[in-house]
């Protein structure tokens, strides 16, 4: 059986819904279990649905992006794996797609290429998912001690717990964008170095502009709409 016949089996679509199903679920609780905080807290109706018209704004941009990898993903190991692998995010599309290609490698064989076959398929399924092994161990034993971690760390310092969460914050961000600009060393992923420079001025400009024009709204579109121009120009300089 060749591996693409593999990979869509309808079993494969199945356990990808069942997934989705469960992530649908998990969304939904937390969403509504925030609803219950935010009254409970004394906000009203407008200024929840600002909060949510506000998430769903800035999810545009990195959803943009997950698609644009996605398609990748689905070319080279076809739709129904695919499926499988992110119906419940199991992880970073982008990052999957380095595994696989790894994987492919140790098998000798080129990912996706006229030489894949089922064996190199079967090292791509058993390295894509021995990968998740480790956070997934990690969220599940240490998830109920993070949040005491946390209030230790800040000693119950409301002031100091928001500086806390905007450094970690910028040190995430901050390391994929170091990761992203030290690629500019290589001539053939100077583009990514590009995108993520533009995405950065991009951004940097649209919160301003809000402000010189006077719409605080802008700035709810600002990421998304800077990750997509970056996007944009990175592939226009890769051509």
């Amino acid at each position: 059986m060749e591996w693409k016949e593999i990979a869509n089996q309808p079993w494969i679509w199945i356990s990808g819904a069942l997934l989705a199903v469960v992530a649908l679920y998990q969304c939904t609780y937390f969403m509504m279990k925030a609803l219950r905080i935010m009254r409970a807290h004394g906000m009203d109706q407008k200024q929840i649905m600002g909060v949510f018209r506000g998430a769903t704004i800035t999810s545009i941009g990195p959803i943009l992006s997950e698609i644009f990898v996605m398609i990748a993903l689905v070319t080279a190991l076809s739709a129904g794996f695919a499926w499988q692998r992110e119906g419940a995010a199991v992880g970073s599309v982008f990052t999957e797609l380095i595994q696989a290609s790894n994987a492919a490698v140790g098998a000798g064989q080129e990912f996706g290429g006229e030489n894949f076959n089922a064996i190199g398929f079967a090292n791509v399924v058993f390295v894509m998912n021995v990968s998740c092994i480790g956070w997934l161990l990690v969220t599940a034993l240490f998830t109920p001690s993070l949040g005491k971690a946390r209030e230790k760390i800040g000693g119950g310092d409301a002031t100091w717990l928001s500086i806390l969460t905007v450094c970690a914050t910028l040190g995430i961000f901050g390391y994929y964008a170091a990761t992203n600009l030290a690629k500019m060393r290589v001539p053939k992923t100077v583009p990514v170095g590009i995108a993520t420079i533009a995405g950065g001025i991009l951004a940097v400009f649209f919160f301003k502009l809000a402000d010189w024009i006077n719409v605080p709204r802008l700035k709810e579109w600002a990421l998304g709409l800077a990750m997509f121009g970056g996007m944009i120009i990175g592939k226009l300089i890769a051509g």
